[in-house]
C-alpha cells in the first residue's frame, strides 16, 4: 500500500475532525476525493410541541415555553471557558461602563430565554465551542497539521444568538447611547435561528480582512452593532482572536454596504499557517456557492 492511500485509510478510520466521536467515513466523510461535510443542526423551534409562554422569554411567541427562565449567559458558558483558559473574564464597551472602562466580572447573563428554548440552542453553543477552542488552539501552538471542522450554518446562527441575547439583555450600544434591542429583521430572527435556509440572500458572514493585513493574536471576542437611522441593529462587526467578520443580516447591497466590497463572504477554511505545518477549521455551507479561502501566516516578532 502506497503512503497516500495509507494516510486516507488513516484518516477514514479515525474520529471525525467535526469532533463528534464518530469514526470519519461513518459521519462528515462524503466519500468524493478528500471532500468532508458537516450539516448544519436541526434546530426543530417551530414544531416544539405546544406548552405555555414565559413573558421574559425572546421566543414566548412559539408558545413552547417549559420552565423559568434559564439563566444562560450573554456569551455561550463554555465559549467563555475557552476564552478564559486559566485567566479571568474581562468585559468593556457595555452600556454599564464608562468609554474606556474595562472591569473583570463573572461572564454576564442575559436571561433572556426559558429553559426550554436555551436547551433548544445547545448544539449552536457546542459548535461555537469547538470552533473557538480549534482556533485557539491552532493560533497558539504549532504541533503538526490539525482539522477541525463544522458547519458554517451554525456559526453565524450562534453569532446571533450571542448579539440577540445582549441585545435583549440591553447590553448593547451605538455611540455611547444605549440601544433598544431591536433588529431591523426582528420578524425573522427566530426563523433565522431556526433554519439557514431563511437567511435573505447574500445575508451572512463577511471576512473584512485583506490579503496582507497584520493582526496580532489575542484571545478576544469582540462585537459591536451596525444600526439604521432608527438605531435597529442590521449588521454585526465581530473581532474573533484577531480575525474580522461582519454578519450582515439582510441581503447584501453594496449601495448601502460599501464597506464589503471585496469583503470574502462565508469563507469555506480558515487555514493557520506555520513555517512547518499547516492546520485548518473548515466551514461547510449548504448555499451551492463557491467559498474562498482565509489564510493566517505565522510571523515571528523581530
Amino acid at each position: 500500500m502506497g503512503e497516500a492511500k495509507r494516510k486516507r485509510e488513516a484518516a477514514l478510520n479515525g474520529p471525525c475532525p467535526c469532533g463528534s466521536g464518530e469514526t470519519a467515513h461513518l459521519c462528515c466523510f462524503t466519500g468524493k476525493g478528500w471532500q468532508w461535510h458537516k450539516r448544519p443542526a436541526i434546530l426543530g423551534l417551530k414544531t416544539l410541541p405546544p406548552a405555555g409562554r414565559v413573558e421574559k422569554c425572546y421566543m414566548k411567541e412559539l408558545g413552547s415555553c417549559i420552565g423559568p427562565i434559564s439563566g444562560e449567559h450573554i456569551i455561550s458558558e463554555s465559549v467563555c471557558q475557552v476564552l478564559m483558559g486559566d485567566g479571568e473574564f474581562s468585559i468593556s464597551g457595555v452600556p454599564w461602563l464608562e468609554a474606556g472602562e474595562t472591569k473583570i466580572i463573572a461572564p454576564p447573563q442575559a436571561k433572556c430565554l426559558c429553559r426550554k428554548h436555551n436547551s433548544s440552542l445547545s448544539p449552536l453553543d457546542s459548535a461555537a465551542c469547538y470552533f473557538f477552542a480549534s482556533l485557539r488552539s491552532y493560533l497558539e501552538h504549532d504541533t503538526g497539521p490539525r482539522h477541525a471542522l463544522l458547519s458554517g450554518h451554525d456559526l453565524e446562527r450562534w453569532l446571533l444568538k450571542t448579539a440577540k441575547a445582549a441585545a435583549v439583555s440591553r447590553n448593547l450600544a451605538h455611540g455611547g447611547k444605549r440601544l433598544s434591542g431591536a433588529f431591523a429583521r426582528d420578524e425573522s430572527i427566530l426563523d433565522m435561528l431556526d433554519d439557514p435556509r431563511h437567511w435573505p440572500e447574500g445575508a451572512g458572514l463577511y471576512c473584512t480582512m485583506n490579503i496582507g493585513d497584520l493582526t496580532e493574536n489575542s484571545v478576544r471576542f469582540q462585537f459591536q452593532p451596525l444600526t439604521n437611522e432608527d438605531d435597529d441593529i442590521e449588521a454585526l462587526a465581530f473581532n474573533i482572536m484577531g480575525f474580522r467578520f461582519v454578519l450582515l443580516l439582510e441581503a447584501h447591497d453594496l449601495t448601502k454596504y460599501p464597506f464589503l466590497r471585496g469583503a470574502k463572504y462565508r469563507p469555506g477554511r480558515i487555514e493557520i499557517s506555520y513555517p512547518t505545518s499547516t492546520s485548518w477549521v473548515t466551514l461547510c455551507w449548504d448555499d451551492n456557492k463557491a467559498h474562498e479561502l482565509l489564510t493566517a501566516k505565522w510571523l515571528q516578532h523581530r
